[in-house]
Formats: structure tokens, C-alpha cells, sequence
């Protein structure tokens, strides 16, 4: 997701926390919704202005969350307020967007999924059931990691969850049905252990190789979609 596109949904879910008759408008405005002798020469480019039915106003400042301490944005969000102080009703509001998550890349999938088989083993040798739900765990995460990394860049990806990463991939051809409904079926034994809904859940080895194996199959199958895509342009 980039900058526009985060900047854009931040002010979306802010106007539907408006008062209602409030209305916003984002990007360049004109003096006319500002108020009444404001200081400027023409158009103000806010990242958004919303006014009130009675007058009143908030200017919107998007900042991310590491230019905090940025003199530039201290000081224009300053320079903002200072403008805004003398009008009745108007101020100013900043919005902070989080970071971006951290995705994990094809050399960190590769590393986790070894960790998985060495659990396994280790999970298989002991006859432990512990063992094995934490394999079952970390290998379903693996999986998650594998799917959101080839939908970085969606701007709803930190909403979605497995299955509507899932859903999403195979509407648009990226994935399998069997794997669409292979996670359906694995996720509610994934979240019992994770929410201690199913703490004596009973898991084997074989189950995790199958996730394991979902993993390298989704892929194998996003990159020769890619590379279908790619020959045909």
C-alpha cells in the first residue's frame, strides 16, 4: 500500500466518524471553505478540510508514524494551528499512520519452513502433542506469511485474515480452489489451538507436511500465474 493510498483510507475512516452534516473534502480547496478572512492568496493544499453545518472546521494533517519528530511537519502543522487559532469552531487534527508491516521475504518462508520440519521431528520422535500443534501453529503461519507477501502492496491487506487472503487469490486465479478449501478447512483447527478454544486438540504429522506442502504448491502456482501474465503482455 502506498503513501496516497494509506493517506486516502486514513481520512475515509475519519469522515465516518464526522458528526452528521459534516463533510469533507480532500486534497486542494478553495477559500471558500475556509473561514472568513483566512490568509491566503488562493487555493490551500490540506490533505483534507471537513466543515460543519454551522460553520465550524477541522483541517486534516496525515504524517507517518516515523516523521513524527520531522521539523518540516512540526513546524507546518504548527504554522496550521497558529493560522486556525483566531476562528471560532476551527482546528486543526493529526492523523498518524502506523508503519507498514513487516512482510517476511522467500529467504525468511524458506528459513521458517526448515524450522517447521525440525519441529516436526522433534514432535514425531517424542510423541508429543504439544510438539505437534506448535508445528501445526507455525507451519499455518507460514502460510499466511507466504500469502500476504504476494499480495503486498493491497490496500486492504492488514485487514484481511487467512481466508480472505485466500478468497481473494482465487478469485483472481493466483491459487487453487483445493488450497482455497483446504485452508478453510485447516483454519478453525489453527485458531482453536491459538485462541485456547481447542487446547487438546489432536494434530499429526501428517496434517503439517500437508500445510507445508499448501505453501510451496501456493508458490508454484502465484509464479506461474506471474509468469503466464508476463508473456501475454
Amino acid at each position: 500500500m502506498d503513501w496516497q493510498d494509506a493517506t486516502v483510507r486514513a481520512l475515509r475512516e475519519r469522515q465516518e466518524k464526522l458528526p452528521p452534516g459534516w463533510v469533507m473534502y480532500i486534497g486542494v480547496v478553495g477559500t471558500d471553505l475556509l473561514p472568513d478572512d483566512f490568509p491566503a492568496d488562493g487555493p490551500q493544499e490540506f490533505d483534507a478540510v471537513a466543515v460543519g453545518p454551522d460553520g465550524s472546521g477541522i483541517v486534516f494533517e496525515v504524517i507517518h508514524q516515523r516523521a513524527l519528530n520531522s521539523q518540516v511537519k512540526v513546524a507546518r502543522i504548527d504554522r496550521i494551528r497558529k493560522l486556525l487559532h483566531r476562528f471560532k469552531g476551527w482546528d486543526v487534527e493529526v492523523i498518524v499512520l502506523p508503519p507498514a508491516p513487516h512482510l517476511a521475504n522467500a529467504a525468511e518462508i524458506k528459513e521458517r519452513l526448515q524450522a517447521v520440519s525440525d519441529l516436526l521431528e522433534s514432535a514425531e520422535s517424542s510423541g508429543s502433542q504439544e510438539l505437534l500443534r506448535a508445528a501445526f501453529v507455525l507451519a499455518f503461519s507460514v502460510l499466511e506469511w507466504t500469502l500476504a507477501r504476494h499480495l503486498e502492496g493491497d490496500s486492504n491487506l492488514y485487514r484481511m485474515g487467512v481466508r480472505q487472503m485466500a478468497e481473494k487469490m482465487v478469485s483472481e486465479g493466483l491459487i487453487s480452489e483445493g488450497i482455497y478449501r483446504d485452508i478453510r478447512e485447516l483454519q478453525p483447527i489453527r485458531n482453536g489451538i491459538v485462541h485456547g478454544l481447542s487446547v487438546g486438540a489432536v494434530v499429526d504429522g501428517d496434517t503439517i507436511r500437508h500445510v507445508m506442502q499448501m505453501t510451496q504448491a501456493v508458490n508454484a502456482e502465484i509464479s506461474q500465474a506471474q509468469t503466464s501474465a508476463n508473456g501475454a503482455e
